[in-house]
């Protein structure tokens, strides 16, 4: 008899039985794939995904926002992209529209009304978005987004929309993305780590759509090249992340990827555009020994998300998606993919598309014992340390000669000039920070573990590689030792820090420290949003206890400066497009 994960493969992955050298066998993949084909509706996360997919599309089909033209009342066409575009939503929500349309289990599935809606739409792309229109603004958009939602809509509504409209949408899509992956498409760089692989996925939609053996083989290697470690942006040897240079990532770009990557795996299984298996072992590393090791609960450790923390929809989907998909091929790191898998389902509150949902539904009914990494890693080439125990985590993000310490990219990130000056991250259970959504209400000029010189202009977007070379760490697996030569970028201030992690101790040292002028130094030990603005604490001379964490002054001379106080501010300090407020207390 079949275990319940074997079916799964069964189930989702009818097409790959046979291997094929037809972009049929690649289409039909993809269209099980995003429709949920063969799995059981009936389990409780396929119906919250059923129920968001159709509430998804009933938003996008309201009364009055699709027009007679095919083009939505709300969406201004003339808009220059920037960090945001708003025409993009109109293939976003043609993408929605065509799920929808394919998967069985809710009201739209194979809706003829829908069916006119999605082809009305199709219609009205080229005339935003045709071979006459001369790209402006971001590049991004042009070359990649609308691409990534187009493509899979076409492939989609293949045999459901007229020839013309079809043709018309392949020939602007060919227009704007090139040839091959590799292609840097109408505007933009030439593509290289997430990037390339976001160019990888447009053009698996486009050689399936065309039927393009050469275009699908450029995929296939483009792909099976971003599995293997560099020194550029993409998968590092120690299984951390590079986007935009010297990096880290893991949590950011390096999620999109984990999650892109493992989809592209269940997507050409099975099929001569499938990656070799010493690419899917290589790939697996990074899934097991970097996404997974900056994971806690449902969320991505904030030192590897980068500028991100400026999005106030930031969660850990990536990482969950990326696990779910990477336990369904075989590598050599099954078993630990499969149990990071298990143990992050555990507490994943949020609805999943169809696709995901279905993994999640066989990944709880095949009973594996869920359990996060426990132990101690340095990422050499990311000057970055995690050090894990069960029930809790903590990392340390520094900068060096050797790596950037962090990047102002569309507005984003205009606060986090001290993300990489030391920043100490502790979470029981990953929600702490990111659960109440309290960034806008931080005080970004003291983050925990830094040394900062206080002045006017501390918290900022002023980023760049260090000056110091000497920043490392040490392990033997279950503990370990970090240290760095501190000099933040934008200060004269200098210092030596270090970090010795035990079982349950982790000890802090600051010294030799030096700034000209009168500024005021400070070295923070923690800055704790408290789940309760009354949470008791117990404390002396020189020691704190508040929330299950225990803090200790050395020596006991020392003062323990301690300050607990409400705090508010908006999304748009740091620099993002919304009015939203949050309030939370801190100490």
């Amino acid at each position: 008899m079949k275990s319940p994960l074997s079916l799964l493969l069964g189930l989702l992955l009818v097409s790959s039985a046979q291997a094929s050298p037809s972009s049929d066998a690649v289409q039909k993949n993809i269209v099980d794939y995003y429709s949920a084909a063969g799995a059981d509706r009936a389990s409780p996360r396929m119906q919250a995904a059923l129920d968001a997919l159709a509430s998804q599309t009933r938003d996008a089909t309201a009364p009055g926002l699709l027009l007679a033209n095919g083009s939505f009342s709300d969406i201004n066409y003339n808009d220059v992209p920037e960090g945001g575009w708003s025409p993009w939503a109109h293939t976003q929500r043609l993408f929605t529209m065509a799920r929808a349309y394919r998967t069985p289990g809710q009201p739209f599935y194979g809706d003829p009304q829908l069916r006119g809606q999605i082809e009305s739409a199709l219609a009205y792309v080229p005339s935003y978005y045709g071979v006459r229109t001369i790209p402006n603004g971001n590049w991004w958009f042009w070359t990649l987004g609308v691409p990534l939602d187009l493509g899979p809509t076409l492939l989609l509504m293949k045999g459901d929309i007229s020839d013309k409209v079809m043709n018309d949408c392949l020939t602007t899509l060919s227009w704007h993305i090139g040839g091959n992956a590799y292609s840097k498409g109408l505007v933009g760089p030439a593509p290289t780590g997430e990037n390339l692989v976001w160019s990888s996925f447009t053009h698996l939609c486009l050689g399936v759509l065309k039927d393009d053996a050469a275009m699908l083989g450029s995929v296939r290697d483009a792909m099976a090249g971003v599995c293997a470690t560099t020194t550029g942006d993409g998968i590092q040897a120690d299984n951390s992340f590079h986007q935009h240079g010297a990096q880290l990532y893991t949590g950011g770009y390096g999620a999109s990827f984990a999650n892109d990557v493992s989809k592209y795996a269940l997507l050409t299984r099975g099929t001569d555009y499938a990656l070799p298996p010493a690419a899917l072992d290589a790939f697996a590393n990074y899934i097991a020994d970097g996404v997974a090791w900056s994971l806690q609960g449902n969320y991505f450790d904030v030192s590897a998300i980068g500028r991100e923390v400026a999005r106030p929809t930031t969660t850990g989907y990536n990482g969950i998606a990326s696990l779910l998909q990477s336990s369904q091929f075989p590598s050599s790191r099954l078993t630990d993919i499969r149990t990071a898998s298990a143990q992050m389902l555990r507490s994943w509150q949020w609805s999943l598309p169809p696709e995901v949902a279905a993994l999640a539904a066989i990944s709880e009914n095949a009973a594996v014992t869920g359990a996060w990494p426990s132990g101690h890693q340095h990422y050499w080439l990311s000057d970055y340390t995690v050090h894990r125990r069960p029930g809790w985590f903590a990392s340390v993000k520094m900068f060096s000669s050797r790596t950037k310490s962090g990047e102002n990219t569309n507005g984003e990130n205009a606060l986090g000039s001290r993300q990489s000056d030391g920043r100490f991250y502790l979470v029981i259970d990953g929600s702490e920070y990111f659960g109440r959504e309290i960034w806008p209400a931080y005080d970004w000029t003291r983050l925990p573990g830094i040394t900062v010189e206080q002045k006017a202009d501390t918290a900022n977007n002023l980023y760049g590689t260090g000056t110091r070379s000497f920043a490392g760490g040490a392990s033997d697996g279950r503990n370990g030792v970090s240290a760095m030569d501190l000099q933040p970028v934008g200060s004269a201030l200098t210092a030596k820090k270090s970090w010795f992690f035990f079982d349950d101790t982790i000890v802090f040292l600051t010294n030799s420290i030096t700034l000209p002028g009168q500024n005021r130094v400070e070295t923070v030990v923690q800055q704790w949003p408290l789940a309760n603005a009354a949470s008791p604490t117990l404390r002396g001379a020189n020691w704190l206890w508040c929330e299950n964490v225990g803090y200790y002054v050395y020596p006991q001379s020392a003062a323990l400066n301690v300050t607990h106080q409400e705090r508010s501010g908006t999304w748009q300090s740091s620099a993002q497009a919304t009015t939203q407020h949050r309030r939370a207390p801190h100490s």
